[in-house]
C-alpha cells in the first residue's frame, strides 16, 4: 500500500512538473518572440512573420531608435534610473515605517490608521480632483518630485509587509523591550533584519511601478528633461504608427519603417534591466509574496 501511495505522488508531481514546464515555456514564449523579432529584418516579418529565430537578421531597428531619438533616449533613461531608484528607497521606508507602526499592539490608534489606509483603497477622489492636488496644491508639475511622490505608498504592498511583521515572534519584541530597547531600536535592529525577504519583495514591486510607469509623465509633465524611457517609447511608438498610415504626409512615401520590429525592440529596451536583475531577487520575491500573504 506505501508503495502505492508513494509511486502514485511521483506520478502526480511529475505532472506538476509538466504543467509547471508548459506554463513556464508559455510565459517565455513572448519574450523570445520579442527579441528575435526586434534583430529581424521588417520584410522578412511582414512576408513570412515571427519566428523564435531572427529572420534576416538586422539592427536596423536599433539603428532606428537610437539614431532618431538617441539624445532623448538616453536622458529619459537617467530620469527613469533616477525615478526608480529615489522613488523605490523612498516607497520602502515609507511603507515599512506605516507598516510597523500599524502592526505595534500598543499603540491605540493602529486600528483607524489601518482603516484610514484601506478606505483609499476602496474610494478615489477621481482623476480631476487628483491632478488638481498635485499641480496647484502640491506643485509636483514638472519636477522630478512629481514622478516619485503619487507611488510612495501603496496600501496592498504595506498590508502585505505588515502581516509579515505580524508573523514574527511576538517574544523576540517582548525580550526586547526587556533589554531596554525603544520602538525604533526594535524596528531597525529587530523587526527589518527578519523582514527582508518581505523587503525586498515590495523592493521589486516598487521598481516594476517607477520603470514601467508612463502615466505620470503623461499627466505631470510637459517638459522634455522630465519624460522618462517608457513615455518616450510610447511617444515613438505612437509616431511610428502615424508614419506607417500616413507616408505621403510626412515625405516618407519611399521609406520601409520598421514597424512592427521597432514594436519589439521597444519592448526589449524597457523590459531588458529588469529581466537582467530578477533572478538576482527571485528567491526573495517568492518567500516574500508567500510568506507575507499567509502570515497575519
Amino acid at each position: 500500500m506505501r508503495k502505492r501511495t508513494l509511486k502514485s505522488d511521483r506520478i502526480l508531481l511529475g505532472g506538476f512538473y509538466v504543467l509547471l514546464g508548459i506554463f513556464s515555456l508559455i510565459c517565455l514564449l513572448p519574450i523570445v518572440l520579442a527579441i528575435s523579432g526586434s534583430f529581424s529584418n521588417e520584410v522578412e516579418i511582414a512576408t513570412k512573420g515571427f519566428s523564435l529565430v531572427p529572420r534576416g537578421f538586422s539592427l536596423d531597428t536599433y539603428k532606428y531608435v537610437f539614431q532618431s531619438q538617441g539624445d532623448t533616449l538616453l536622458g529619459a533613461y537617467g530620469v527613469t534610473l533616477a525615478t526608480t531608484i529615489l522613488g523605490t528607497i523612498l516607497s520602502v521606508i515609507i511603507t515599512t515605517c506605516f507598516a510597523y507602526v500599524i502592526s505595534v499592539k500598543d499603540f491605540r490608534h493602529a486600528n483607524k490608521l489601518a482603516f484610514f489606509a484601506y478606505f483609499t483603497m476602496l474610494f478615489s477622489g477621481g482623476m480631476l480632483p487628483w491632478y488638481l492636488v498635485c499641480t496647484k496644491y502640491y506643485h509636483l508639475g514638472n519636477s522630478l518630485w512629481g514622478l516619485i511622490l503619487p507611488y510612495s505608498m501603496n496600501v496592498f504592498y504595506m498590508y502585505l509587509i505588515r502581516n509579515f511583521i505580524k508573523g514574527l515572534p511576538y517574544e523576540l519584541t517582548e525580550s526586547a523591550k526587556i533589554d531596554g530597547a525603544g520602538y525604533f531600536q526594535i524596528f531597525w535592529k529587530v523587526v527589518l533584519p527578519l523582514s527582508k525577504a518581505g523587503i525586498v519583495t515590495i523592493v521589486l514591486f516598487y521598481a516594476l511601478t517607477y520603470w514601467n510607469d508612463f502615466y505620470l509623465p503623461l499627466m505631470l509633465v510637459n517638459k522634455d528633461e522630465y519624460y522618462s524611457m517608457q513615455y518616450i517609447l510610447y511617444i515613438m511608438n505612437a509616431n511610428i504608427q502615424y508614419l506607417a498610415t500616413n507616408p505621403n504626409g510626412m515625405g516618407a512615401g519611399h521609406i520601409v519603417l520598421p514597424t512592427q520590429t521597432i514594436k519589439m525592440a521597444i519592448t526589449c529596451i524597457a523590459i531588458g534591466p529588469i529581466v537582467l536583475v530578477y533572478p538576482f531577487v527571485q528567491k526573495y520575491f517568492v518567500k516574500g509574496v508567500t510568506v507575507g500573504a499567509l502570515k497575519g
